[in-house]
Parts: C-alpha cells; structure tokens; sequence
C-alpha cells in the first residue's frame, strides 16, 4: 500500500482499525512536518491507550530547539 494512501484507507475502508497501525501512521505522518519546525534528537513516539470508551494517543518529541522561523538553509 502506498504510504500517502494509508490515511484515506484507514478513514474510509478498514472499519476495524488496528490502533498499532494508526500509531505508524500518525508518526509517519507528523516527523516530516514537526521536523519543518524543530530539531529532533529522536524518533517520535506515538502510543496509544483505551480508556473506558476513549480512544488516547500520546505523541512524544525530543527535540533540542524550536527552528528559527523566515530562515532559509543553505
């Protein structure tokens, strides 16, 4: 499956989520735009925990500085 579908298969197709897959998803989804902003010492970690009838996801960044903004690398 091609990863920029894997969203739109999730929400649309399979009705039966597997909560692991959407953590790979979410991380893949986000490093690539939190990256734009911060500077990542590590791997983002999403986890996620059923509580009652809730659904909870818990995204962690290390990242040593917050990237100046207007800057252009060369």
């Amino acid at each position: 499956m091609k990863e920029n579908h894997r969203i739109e298969f999730m929400l649309e197709k399979d009705k039966i989520v597997n909560p692991q897959f959407v953590c790979q998803v979410l991380k893949d989804e986000l490093k690539p735009i939190i990256s734009n902003y911060l500077s990542l010492n590590g791997d983002i970690q999403v986890r996620f925990k059923k509580e009652n009838n809730k659904n909870i996801f818990f995204i962690e960044i290390d990242a040593d500085r917050v990237k100046p903004f207007g800057y252009i690398p060369s």
